[in-house]
């Protein structure tokens, strides 16, 4: 599936079209349509890649929310059609410590939606489905 998005391609560059390609829906994934996406600070560092970790092409924002297009199979906590948000993180591994205790976002794998994957700045962004919450 082709993603339509804004990306920087280098540290300071505006953001300009960029497209590309989803692989495979993951079993426990969602595909989001993008509604609206925010921007902060965060954004601005990796955009400006601040902390030494973006990887270029980057498409920011980690503020999403929008309309569930596609569950993976094993997918039981949202459903297509169905609003949510995603923020920051966008995965973890689901077998650690702190992620069978609940502190999902102390998983020393956890995922950033806009750490080496690209963020909401597009028609569409991928999470796992733990991630995502649903808005009433």
């Amino acid at each position: 599936m082709k993603v339509h998005a804004y990306a920087a391609a280098e540290a300071g560059g505006d953001l300009k079209p960029f497209e590309y390609e989803l692989g495979p829906l993951g079993a426990h994934q969602v595909d989001i349509q993008v509604e609206s996406c925010g921007i902060c600070h965060s954004d601005l560092s990796m955009l400006d890649n601040e902390w030494q970790m973006t990887q270029f092409p980057l498409v920011p924002g980690h503020e999403v929310v929008g309309i569930i297009k596609a569950v993976g199979e094993h997918v039981r906590n949202v459903s297509i059609g169905q609003r949510v948000g995603l923020g920051w993180f966008s995965g973890s591994c689901m077998i650690c410590d702190q992620c069978m205790s609940g502190d999902h976002n102390l998983c020393p794998q956890a995922e950033g939606i806009i750490v080496g994957r690209h963020g909401g700045f597009a028609d569409l962004v991928r999470g796992e489905a733990a991630w995502v919450f649903p808005i009433p």
